[in-house]
C-alpha cells in the first residue's frame, strides 16, 4: 500500500523513532509499503534512495535503503531494522543530498566517507555491513531522521541550496531556507 510521504514543516519529523522489540508480519507489510511508497514516488529525473518510517508517520527505527544508486531500474531494496553505526571514518566528504520530506530541495552536506552499521533484517537476524561514498550517506540520512534531525539541519549557508530545474539540472535555490519544524 502506497503510504503519504510527511513533508516539512510537519512536526512529526522531528520526532525521535522508537526501537523496534521484534519483527513480526506488521513490520515486514511496514517495510513492503514503505517500498511501495518510494516506487510510486520516482518520476522523471528523480527516483528515492531510501526511506524511513518517520516520513510515513511511523515513529519506528525502520529503514528501506535502494541496492543500486545508478539509476531508477533497480526497484529491489534492504531493510534495516534498529540501525546503528557503530564505526565511521574520520574522513568526510562533502556531497548533494535530497530528501523526499523536503520536495524539490536539495543541500550540500558533509558526511563520513565510510560507515559500519548494524541491524536486523526483514527476517529478524542480525546483520552489520559496511558501506562507502552514497551509500554510507544514505543510510546516515536515514539514521538523522530516526534522530529528528532533517538533512537541512547541516547545510548552514544559503548558497548550499538547490532545486532542480525543469531539464533535470541543480539550479541554485533563491529565497530563504525553506520553514523547518
Amino acid at each position: 500500500m502506497v503510504r503519504k510521504i510527511v513533508t516539512i514543516p510537519n512536526h512529526i519529523l522531528r520526532s525521535k523513532s522508537k526501537r523496534i522489540g521484534f519483527v513480526d508480519d506488521s513490520i515486514k507489510k511496514l517495510a513492503d509499503d514503505m517500498v511501495e511508497t518510494i516506487l510510486n514516488w520516482d518520476h522523471d529525473s528523480e527516483f528515492g534512495a531510501a526511506l524511513a518510517a518517520i516520513q510515513i508517520a511511523e515513529p519506528l527505527k525502520l529503514t528501506v535503503v535502494r541496492n543500486s544508486f545508478e539509476t531508477g531500474e533497480d526497484k529491489t531494496f534492504t531493510t534495516l531494522i534498529n540501525p546503528e553505526v557503530i564505526k565511521i571514518s574520520r574522513e568526510t566528504v562533502v556531497d548533494i543530498e535530497g530528501c523526499l520530506s523536503v520536495p524539490g530541495v536539495y543541500g550540500r552536506v558533509r558526511r563520513a566517507l565510510k560507515i559500519k552499521v548494524k541491524a536486523l533484517d526483514a527476517n529478524n537476524q542480525p546483520i552489520r555491513l559496511s558501506a562507502e561514498g552514497f551509500a554510507a550517506r544514505v543510510i546516515q540520512h536515514e539514521i538523522d531522521h530516526m534522530d529528528g534531525v532533517i538533512f537541512l539541519d547541516h547545510v548552514t549557508d544559503a548558497k548550499d541550496l538547490f532545486h532542480i530545474d525543469k531539464a533535470g539540472h541543480l539550479r541554485p535555490l533563491k529565497g530563504d531556507k525553506p520553514k523547518l519544524p
